[in-house]
């Protein structure tokens, strides 16, 4: 499976959470957010193409839109690019992956304590 960048993430996760979506619909959704940068709707186009191109969503015409859908669910996704970070970053390695999540400073020291939690059960 292909990796996806940051922005094409946040459509992803829009799909994935309210299901089949008009351009309209992602657009709004993002540019609602306070903290998203202004996007024009001819870039959520050009990405929602781009990810119908690539096989991560289905695009099916309605009157003058399309409507996309995931072809690709949230879970497989998510199992596909751990994959591809354990064995491509961190060599197979999976102690040495959790050892970085456990040194994750954005993360609280009880959620970096239940991460070493998991490194001690593994032996």
């Amino acid at each position: 499976m292909e990796l996806i960048g940051p922005l094409q993430v946040k459509v992803m996760h829009h799909i994935w959470t309210r299901g089949p979506s008009t351009v309209h619909d992602v657009h709004d959704e993002l540019m609602a957010d306070p903290h998203e940068k202004r996007l024009a709707y001819t870039t959520i186009l050009t990405v929602m193409r781009n990810l119908a191109r690539r096989g991560f969503l289905a695009q099916q015409p309605e009157g003058r839109a399309h409507r996309f859908a995931a072809r690709i669910d949230e879970g497989s996704y998510k199992r596909e690019l751990l994959h591809h970070v354990r064995t491509e970053v961190f060599r197979g390695d999976l102690r040495s992956m959790l050892d970085a999540v456990a040194a994750d400073e954005s993360l609280s020291p009880e959620q970096r304590e239940k991460v070493r939690g998991l490194l001690v059960a593994a032996g």
